[in-house]
C-alpha cells in the first residue's frame, strides 16, 4: 500500500465539515427570511401610502371648506342645498384618494366631514 496514494470518497471530516457548513447557512437563510417577514409585517401597520391617501382626501375637504366659506360669504349667508352644489363649487369634481372615500354635507350647518376617516380602512 502507498502513503498519499490514490484515495476515493470523502472522509468523515470532510462530511461534518460540509454539515456544519449547510447549518449555518440554513440558520442565516432562516433568520434573513424572519427578519423579512417582520419588516414587511411593520410596513403593512404603519401603512404610509394610507396615510398619504388620507392626507390627500383631508386637503381636498379644506379646500371644499374654503369654497364653501366664499360661497356663503359672496352669497349673503346662504349655503348650497345639497351635496351636488357643494361639489360643483370646485374647479373639477373632488377626487379622494381613500377606496370608498366621499363627503357628507349638512345644509343646516354648512359642514362638511370625510366618509372615511380611519386610516386601516383607506
Amino acid at each position: 500500500m502507498r502513503l498519499g496514494g490514490d484515495q476515493r470518497g470523502l472522509g468523515l471530516i470532510e462530511i461534518a465539515l460540509v454539515l456544519v457548513i449547510v447549518a449555518i447557512v440554513g440558520t442565516l437563510l432562516y433568520r434573513y427570511v424572519g427578519s423579512t417577514a417582520k419588516t414587511v409585517e411593520k410596513f403593512k401597520e404603519d401603512r404610509p401610502l394610507a396615510h398619504t391617501r388620507l392626507a390627500a382626501d383631508q386637503a381636498t375637504l379644506a379646500a371644499m371648506q374654503g369654497a364653501l366659506q366664499t360661497y356663503r360669504a359672496t352669497n349673503e349667508g346662504k349655503l348650497p342645498p345639497d351635496k351636488a352644489g357643494v361639489a360643483a363649487l370646485m374647479a373639477g369634481p373632488p377626487k379622494f384618494q381613500c377606496e370608498s372615500g366621499d363627503f357628507d354635507y349638512d345644509p343646516a350647518s354648512g359642514t362638511l366631514r370625510l366618509t372615511v376617516t380611519d386610516v386601516t380602512r383607506c
